[in-house]
């Protein structure tokens, strides 16, 4: 951190430059008519946001940020431009005199003054001084908060005795709890829902809807007092005070009050200073109390008891195992010290043998004469003749041989049964530890209930801003998913419900002249599907218009006017990154992002996503998504003696292929599944390796992905194998069909194939081929030749993986290292367009670019800069010299060739 002194001067710069924002932004009119006003504007505002965070004042951040988001609208909105100016004012003048946060430190977001605020005042000392009850209660709580929504989002569609029940219930056990930790005001609000629900079970008082909506305002009052989520702008003591006095209402029977605006989360006016950077400069401060950094809470699952003792008993199990796994190596370590004393043995007799037999120092017996051969013998010499030799040196020798072979023998079948029996007992040990892996697995997953009933909330709050009326379904809310999982579909989710109320549900006007009731249903179901688990959300609205979303694609330029699409490719468009068929930007939709993070963050999950649709019915979009990401089955194969790993869930069907059995299909050869025709593309060809000649019998997988399905042949289909993915890293996202990678037991590191991906990249190839044959087919004439891409950079790996990438689309790519290299290929030969980097030896990408422009037979040529460098500056030099496209890495395959394909003439 740094030291006071220089704290003091840094804020002094830092205040210095704000008030010059808060001058540019005073002169908002003026600079506004300009044509690059806005942008002018927004680069000041976001300036004053990263310093503002960056010298720990987050109030005038968050200031910031609502300037963008006023400066964001089309057109941009000077009315809140103007009040958020004279906030930013106040702020200001009120930073002079009050130290900030400490950099580096989390700090909260403004509040409202405590003074303002006593009830939070309060809530925020009962819990430090009862970090113990967090632990517990706070769980506890928001399990009940969610039976609460859930049991309200069903008195939406209607009273029902059982779901008022299930809603008394969990308020009920809520007040209870809240009452036996100590917090009171938790209590008393539950209190006063729990005596609303009571009147209506007794008849005396209906619940209307709106006493529905009363209800859920309490229960959002409830969860701002537990900071779930934390809302630190929010004054508690008012938001509390107006949900009580509707309770009361209800009770009283008498008209419930509107709800309160929110108050004004800023403070009040401070008296401007008369010099304020004077009295900054001038007047000695204290320097900021270190904050001592706070550790972030631990991550917390609950989870079934019975699970636990599931997990003991294989523990349990496993320690047996283990005790009769040692049994076994004592008995291997018996054998062994066996077979090495017959070895001692064994090595013993032979020294033996040959020191008597072959030891030269030893005296040589004199010949006896023959006719003297019994004369002077013993008895035992005479015996041994008789007994053919056994007992003299060689005898004794074979016997000892032959003994110790013979105990070999005996300790290689006792080594033969220990064997066997350790490979059962360590098969039974890989069964404990599968089902010890289910368990944490299992252990793991939590019901996509809770997930569901913050949507419910969230899209309530949408619709009634968009003024329209929706009513919400959820089914399958028991579905359990690996929380890390549901951690990470939050917001893709959250984007689709808020889709569907943007973009699908009509206003009620509208949806009465269609014949449809007033109110839309937005439906929020999960369901299991093999080993994967399917989350949709469908609404009864509008639908999407495949040409309305033909003609946008080709007004912004993401796909040719001549392109041949069917409606399911046609829908696949709107995942593009910047395609948007909202004709205003809002704060809720138009700026063309949003749906190609959903399509991305399910894939990163090796999931993936679907959408179908019917105008004037409704639209539904489904993700397949995987139960736990700890271990994934998937299916190796062998592809131009590359090893790669297809996800199991994708695959629909394994097959060999006879050429009698593959078909002419309307974009090439196909095979009959089932009922329906299916596209079959090698494997190779999509991955641009090289193919292999045909077999007789093709090994085929039937995969699906991003909405189609599709027949993949390979050149062998190995065996199923469970891996542990891993992510790809920045630089290789995007690039190919590819998931993500898996290290094996001998250090091999294998691709996993994205099977949507893979179905892309396939159409897109065959698309790009059949536009060429369109072409030579209205030429009548010879085939054209392909399109030429120039390629430059000055990375080998970069040149590499994006030139395979457009050679797959079908263009010609010709590759240089550097701007000098690339100045002699454009002498040599023409090209449709040029993508260039920007730092690069010799000659640089601007003045490659520079050059292009001054050649008159290149100065039309389109020029795509694919750099790492995302600055304004690099950005705004780049479009001084003409280029148009702007793409930063890593880039993605899909939007990336469009883009190319856009800008090469026809």
């Amino acid at each position: 951190m740094a030291e006071p002194a220089e704290q003091e001067f840094l804020r002094s710069i830092f205040l210095m430059e704000a008030w010059d924002t808060v001058a540019a932004l005073d002169c908002a009119a003026a600079t506004l008519a300009r044509p690059e006003g806005v942008d002018e504007l927004f680069v000041v505002t976001h300036r004053l946001k990263g310093a503002a965070s960056l010298h720990g004042f987050p109030n005038i951040a968050e200031l910031a940020a609502e300037l963008e988001e006023a400066l964001a609208g089309r057109p941009p909105d000077t009315r809140r431009l103007g009040a958020l100016v004279g906030h930013l004012k106040h702020a200001l003048d009120a930073a002079v005199n009050a130290p900030p946060a400490a950099v580096g430190v989390a700090t909260p977001a403004p509040r409202a003054d405590a003074s303002l605020d006593p009830l939070r005042k309060e809530l925020e000392a009962f819990f430090a001084g009862n970090a113990d009850v967090i632990a517990y209660f706070l769980p506890e709580a928001t399990e009940h908060l969610d039976g609460v929504t859930s049991a309200l989002g069903a008195l939406e569609r209607g009273v029902d005795e059982a779901d008022v029940a299930r809603l008394f219930r969990a308020v009920h056990t809520l007040k209870g709890a809240a009452y036996v930790v100590g917090c009171v005001r938790v209590g008393e609000v539950a209190h006063r829902m729990e005596d609303v629900l009571v009147v209506a079970r007794e008849g005396r008082r209906p619940l209307t809807p709106r006493a529905v909506e009363t209800l859920f305002a309490a229960e959002g009052a409830l969860r701002l007092m537990l900071g779930l989520p934390p809302d630190p702008r929010a004054n508690v003591t008012d938001v509390v005070a107006g949900v009580r006095a509707r309770l009361d209402a209800l009770l009283d029977g008498v008209p419930v009050p509107a709800p309160a605006p929110p108050a004004a989360p800023f403070p009040e006016p401070v008296p401007a200073l008369s010099s304020s950077l004077a009295a900054l400069l001038s007047t000695p401060r204290p320097a900021p109390a270190r904050a001592a950094p706070r550790r972030p809470p631990r991550q917390t699952i609950r989870v079934n008891l019975e699970r636990l003792d599931s997990l003991m008993d294989l523990i349990g199990e496993m320690v047996i195992d283990r005790e009769r796994v040692d049994q076994r190596l004592d008995e291997i370590d018996r054998v062994s010290a066996a077979l090495l004393a017959s070895r001692g043995r064994l090595a013993q007799c032979i020294a033996d043998f040959e020191r008597r037999q072959f030891d030269q120092r030893r005296p040589v017996p004199p010949a006896k004469p023959a006719a003297a051969a019994t004369a002077g013998r013993s008895v035992s010499e005479l015996f041994a003749e008789l007994e053919f030799d056994r007992y003299d040196d060689s005898g004794i020798f074979a016997r000892t041989v032959a003994e110790i072979a013979a105990d070999i023998a005996e300790l290689q079948s006792e080594l033969t049964a220990v064997t066997r029996t350790l490979r059962d007992d360590m098969a039974h040990v890989h069964r404990i530890t599968g089902a010890l892996r289910s368990e944490i697995g299992r252990a793991r997953l939590v019901p996509i209930g809770g997930l569901f009933g913050r949507f419910v909330r969230q899209g309530q709050a949408a619709a009634r801003a968009a003024g329209k009326s929706v009513r919400f379904e959820t089914r399958g809310e028991a579905v359990e998913l690996d929380t890390a999982i549901i951690e990470q579909i939050v917001d893709p989710l959250l984007h689709l419900v808020q889709n569907t109320i943007t973009h699908g549900i009509e206003a009620p006007d509208e949806r009465r002249a269609c014949g449809k009731e007033a109110a839309g249903t937005v439906t929020l179901s999960a369901a299991h599907e093999g080993g994967a688990v399917l989350v949709e959300v469908a609404d009864d609205g509008r639908g999407i218009d495949p040409d309305l979303v033909r003609r946008r694609a080709v007004a912004q330029g993401f796909v040719p006017a001549d392109a041949e699409l069917d409606d399911d490719q046609t829908l696949d468009l709107i995942f593009l990154p910047g395609f948007s068929t909202a004709s205003a930007v809002t704060t809720a939709a138009g700026r063309g992002v949003g749906m190609d993070v959903v399509r991305t963050n399910v894939r990163r999950l090796n999931g993936d996503v679907e959408v179908r649709s019917v105008v004037g019915e409704g639209t539904r979009f489904t993700l397949r998504l995987p139960l736990t990401l700890l271990v994934s089955e998937a299916l190796m194969i062998t592809v131009a003696e590359e090893r790669l790993a297809v996800p199991l869930n994708a695959v629909q069907l394994v097959t060999t292929v006879r050429p009698e059995d593959v078909r002419p299909g309307p974009r090439g050869e196909a095979i009959l599944v089932g009922e329906d025709l299916v596209d079959l593309v090698p494997l190779p060809t999509i991955l641009g390796l090289e193919r292999g000649p045909r077999r007789p019998r093709r090994p085929v997988l039937v995969v699906r992905g991003a909405g189609r399905t599709l027949a993949v042949e390979v050149d062998e289909i190995l065996h199923k194998q469970e891996i542990v993915i891993k992510p790809l890293g920045e630089f290789l996202t995007g690039v190919g069909p590819y998931g993500g990678a898996s290290v094996g037991a001998d250090a091999r590191v294998t691709l996993l194939l994205d099977p949507g991906a893979l179905v892309e990249t396939a159409a897109r190839a065959n698309a790009v081929t059949r536009a060429a044959r369109r072409r030579e087919a209205a030429a009548g004439e010879a085939p054209a030749p392909r399109r030429r891409v120039l390629l430059v950079d000055d990375s080998v790996s970069v040149r590499r993986f994006v030139g395979q990438m457009l050679e797959k689309a079908g263009f010609d790519v010709t590759t240089a290292g550097d701007g000098a290299d690339a100045m002699a290929r454009l002498a040599e030969a023409a090209f449709d367009v040029v993508v260039t980097d920007l730092e690069m030896p010799r000659v640089n990408g601007y003045e490659l670019i520079d050059d292009v422009r001054r050649r008159p037979a290149t100065r039309s040529l389109p020029v795509i800069v694919l750099t790492t460098r995302a600055g304004d500056k690099h950005v705004a030099l780049a479009k001084s010299l003409g280029v148009q496209h702007y793409v930063t890495k890593p880039v993605e395959e899909h939007a990336f060739v469009t883009l190319v394909a856009s800008l090469v003439p026809a």
